[in-house]
């Protein structure tokens, strides 16, 4: 009886093992990636050329305000302007969490499935709202 559960408590391992290795395919940007775009003081600026990267401006627009990115990527977002942000969407949880002190760039979560739309914006005073943008999915 020892035996066969040793052997069943072996198989649920492999198992777990085969499915923690298989879903890390799919795995977003590691932390360190995410800490080192980061800035304190002065404006934020991409570390890496030709990702895709949106940035907010002083004048409370965000450039570019409509960002195509294939399914898997994430957006870099850069915030330029004086203020701190909270950048919100209620129909893409890829924003989540996504608070930006002046002069601090991060990238969002990774955007899945090919064909989705994903409207953000930052709340100036409620229900004016400020850097208003959409990011597609292809």
């Amino acid at each position: 009886m020892t035996m066969t559960m040793k052997s069943w408590l072996g198989v649920i391992g492999v198992g777990l093992l085969v499915l923690s290795v298989g879903c890390t395919e799919r795995a977003g940007i590691a932390p360190t990636e995410l800490a080192s775009n980061a800035t304190v003081g002065g404006a934020a600026t991409s570390s890496t050329s030709g990702e895709p990267t949106i940035i907010f401006w002083p004048d409370q627009t965000a450039d570019p305000a409509v960002i195509w990115v294939q399914s898997g990527q994430s957006v870099l977002m850069v915030n330029n302007s004086s203020r701190y942000v909270s950048i919100n969407s209620y129909n893409c949880t890829q924003f989540s969490s996504m608070g930006l002190q002046a002069g601090v760039s991060r990238h969002t979560m990774p955007f899945y499935p090919a064909g989705k739309r994903c409207d953000y914006f930052v709340w100036d005073k409620y229900p004016k709202t400020i850097f208003n943008g959409t990011v597609f999915v292809q």
